[in-house]
């Protein structure tokens, strides 16, 4: 089962990301006051993940080998053949016999299907990620440039970020019948990742595209990778040990005096990050 934030007990969820005030190719002064002034913030597109497997699911060939999983799939891909493109009785019967009968080809179309699927994620999903703990080191190092990033802080008491779920990891890739793809199915797609990412403890917002949500989807929206938070979300700001903290400072009091910022510290004897309260 799959919790969100709220239901663990989490009050903040944090962001870590670069932040080069020296480097004007990546404008991330101009980046940061405009998300200060919108409210908008930037979900990305699973392909644009730098774990391989992450939001790509694969459809287990291996259950071709049991005679009721390959008749199951067979059944199912000529179901949803017949959906896309209606085909003659003759022509239906001689798909199924062929899945029942060549397996190299039953395979094939699996693979496909995880190919095209893929794809599909790809197309309707953002996702934004976070995790608990500002003081985590790892996360500073990975994705806030060495500590010189910063880390923004978000409350959970909003309709958009109580809704961050917890992320699965797993040792073994997750197994995935073409047949049981449900929208929970969906979100165990997205969600689930290998076991030696769990030092991030991440949290994910699960956003839609709407331009390819359905019109009665509940679901959080985007538009074109953004999605407008609500006021207050954004609680602070807090600057890594090696940040520009006098820079992120002037920023945040000239476009939102009321977000706090902070500064992790390095802690000389420890190896570990104090934030200040």
């Amino acid at each position: 089962m799959t919790h969100t934030a709220r239901q663990l007990g989490h009050r903040s969820l944090y962001h870590w990301q670069r932040f080069n005030p020296d480097a004007p190719a990546l404008k991330h002064v101009e980046r940061l006051e405009a998300f200060l002034r919108s409210g908008k913030l930037f979900c990305s597109s699973p392909s644009a993940f730098n774990d391989p497997w992450d939001c790509k699911p694969h459809f287990n060939t291996e259950l071709l080998n049991d005679a009721r999983e390959l008749q199951r799939h067979a059944d199912w891909a000529v179901e949803i053949t017949n959906r896309r493109a209606p085909m003659s009785v003759c022509d239906t019967e001689a798909m199924r016999r062929r899945l029942l009968a060549d397996i190299p080809f039953a395979v094939g179309l699996l693979e496909e299907m995880s190919v095209a699927l893929g794809v599909a994620i790809a197309e309707k999903y953002r996702v934004y990620c976070l995790g608990p703990t500002p003081s985590n080191t790892l996360m500073w190092s990975h994705y806030a440039d060495d500590h010189k990033g910063i880390c923004l802080e978000y409350s959970v008491d909003n309709d958009v970020f109580c809704c961050a779920l917890e992320c699965e990891y797993l040792e073994e890739f997750p197994m995935l019948r073409p047949y049981d793809v449900t929208e929970e199915e969906d979100l165990r797609v997205l969600l689930a990742k290998s076991d030696v990412w769990r030092y991030e403890n991440e949290f994910r917002l699960i956003v839609e595209e709407r331009a390819h949500a359905p019109a009665t989807s509940s679901a959080l929206l985007a538009d074109d990778c953004m999605l407008q938070l609500p006021q207050g979300a954004l609680t602070g700001i807090i600057v890594g040990c090696q940040g520009p903290l006098d820079t992120v400072r002037g920023i945040v009091e000239s476009v939102a005096p009321h977000v706090r910022v902070r500064r992790a510290t390095r802690v000389p004897n420890r190896y570990e990050l104090h934030i200040e309260t």
